[in-house]
């Protein structure tokens, strides 16, 4: 990437009303260094930070300016947590940050293994660093497991736990979402989803397992078919 790009993309990121946000979540004892960047995507970048006692941090910083906001509207729209948003662009921004914050809360809470929440504000998700010594865990995409097998026993039971315990789906799940940090799972960027009430639900759970599914047998793991995946998933739901 050219310099003249990179200038582009960071000041994107750190407009002034970003830059008053990490600097109140400074003042407060959240972050006390920021460092480079983990990872640049279409809507964010994740940046690596500290906190004041030293534990390693994930600063997701969403671009108010770049971000897709249509394709946000899709899943904040019908998601009963968030009935009141403005159609507009800082304050779905904004809504998306926070829709992030709570879904990793409800995966915590349901037992899988996800990056821990530890604050959103604005447009900014401060989280559990998942990697070692400032270095970030690879997706599984870069770094397959070494027991495809029992991954995918792994990977469907965490999209079992969280539509079962939480009523959560995670909505894009695949192997590019999905880190391997000492070959464990991790589940990543969870913005998109959504309740078990969504109007899109059903089929976001179909399009995880379908995913997931379509990679482990590229694996060379023998898998069942999405139908019966839905079925374990969903339970005695019709």
């Amino acid at each position: 990437m050219h310099e003249k790009e990179k200038w582009k993309i960071y000041k994107d990121v750190f407009d002034e009303p970003t830059m008053k946000a990490i600097a109140k979540l400074a003042s407060d004892g959240y972050i006390q260094i920021l460092h480079g960047t983990i990872a640049t995507g279409k809507e964010a970048n994740v940046f690596y930070a500290e906190a004041p006692d030293g534990r390693q941090l994930a600063v997701k910083i969403y671009r108010y300016e770049t971000s897709s906001f249509e394709k946000m509207m899709r899943y904040i729209e019908g998601d009963n947590r968030f009935k009141t948003v403005k159609n507009r662009k800082r304050d779905i921004v904004e809504v998306w940050a926070k829709k992030e914050f709570k879904n990793l809360e409800k995966a915590d809470k349901a037992g899988v293994k996800v990056p821990k929440p530890i604050i959103s504000r604005k447009n900014i998700l401060v989280m559990e660093f998942i990697g070692e010594n400032g270095i970030s865990a690879p997706t599984a995409k870069d770094v397959p497991p070494k027991e495809p097998k029992l991954w995918l026993s792994k990977v469907l039971n965490s999209i079992k736990a969280l539509y079962q315990k939480e009523g959560l789906i995670h909505g894009d799940l695949s192997e590019y979402n999905i880190l391997n940090f000492n070959e464990e799972p991790v589940l990543i960027d969870m913005g998109q989803g959504v309740l078990t009430d969504h109007p899109a639900a059903k089929e976001l759970l179909m399009k995880d397992i379908t995913n997931i599914l379509k990679w482990f047998n590229k694996l060379k793991v023998e898998v069942p078919t999405p139908e019966k995946v839905y079925e374990e998933v969903v339970g005695k739901e019709k």
